[in-house]
């Protein structure tokens, strides 16, 4: 028997819909934005943005937690472009490995009004907050060339794919791994309880 989510994960996948047009009214670069469940769907947010501007990603993190009452107690902000998921952890992870310079990309805020239940804070009721640029660098957020993220023609991936069992990867699973495991995608967990309930 699977454990069911939890309860309040679930509102909060539903809050997180209900949240994102209210949420680009107010900073209309935003494309959308994601609370994992795993920071209790509120301490971590990841945002993805329309890029057009150096500094955009900043401004972009100020605004989340201005916006509404309930984003002043997001400790992180995770920016990325807007061809990153947001809900699928592996690109996310990605773009913070490959696009993140520390020294140069985060951002902090301190002594800030904060949820009082958060017990890592030095003070209770007072904390700091984190901001990460993940977003490709443009104009004078750069000193180089900035890399392109390597592709492969498709023609090379289906002559690598007909290969698999000559190279003896043919028991390997070739598909995406299922980001539902992650608890990211509500609509893909329900169509799944859906075809368990059918069986």
């Amino acid at each position: 028997m699977v454990a069911p989510p939890k309860e309040e994960a679930m509102l909060a996948i539903a809050l997180n819909r209900i949240y994102t047009p209210i949420l680009r009214q107010q900073v209309p670069e935003i494309k959308d934005f994601f609370l994992p469940m795993e920071a209790l769907s509120y301490k971590i947010a990841i945002i993805s943005i329309n890029k057009s501007y150096p500094g955009q990603a900043k401004r972009a993190a100020m605004a989340f937690w201005s916006a509404l009452p309930q984003f002043t107690y997001t400790k992180f902000v995770v920016v990325v472009d807007s061809t990153i998921n947001v809900r699928d952890p592996r690109q996310v992870i990605w773009t913070i490995s490959s696009q993140v310079d520390p020294q140069r990309d985060l951002f902090t805020l301190e002594n800030t009004p904060f949820d009082s239940l958060d017990f890592a804070s030095e003070r209770i009721g007072l904390g700091g907050r984190l901001a990460i640029d993940a977003t490709t660098k443009i104009g004078p957020e750069k000193n180089h060339e900035w890399g392109e993220p390597l592709t492969r023609p498709e023609k090379l991936e289906s002559k690598i794919d007909s290969r698999w069992e000559e190279l003896g990867l043919g028991d390997l699973e070739r598909k995406d791994p299922d980001i539902s495991l992650f608890g990211y995608v509500i609509e893909e967990l329900l169509t799944q309880r859906m075809h368990q309930g059918h069986k």
